[in-house]
């Protein structure tokens, strides 16, 4: 998987992913996580900027859902954003 930030563009096995801004944001972060766990909490305020709620961390599953299916298009043999439960995201 590539990401490059300034060109906004995202590469899965040398195939563009088309993501939203979201997906994108939330992509970044994982992968700055340099495959540490992420909490569902410190995504949502990184990437929408704004301190998380009650509904964030459906917010936040949303998204990443979507980014699975996107990521999975491309290559259904790995799960790419794993779940780490009670502490948040990955990137297996």
């Amino acid at each position: 998987m590539a990401l490059d930030e300034e060109a906004y563009a995202a590469t899965l096995h040398g195939e563009p992913l088309a993501l939203t801004p979201k997906e994108f944001a939330i992509l970044a972060c994982l992968l700055r996580a340099a495959g540490r766990p992420v909490a569902s909490r410190d995504l949502f305020e990184a990437v929408w900027g704004e301190e998380a709620n009650a509904q964030s961390n459906n917010t936040v599953m949303v998204h990443i859902r979507h980014l699975r299916k996107k990521l999975a298009a491309i290559d259904s043999s790995q799960e790419f954003v794993e779940t780490v439960w009670g502490v948040g995201y990955k990137l297996g």
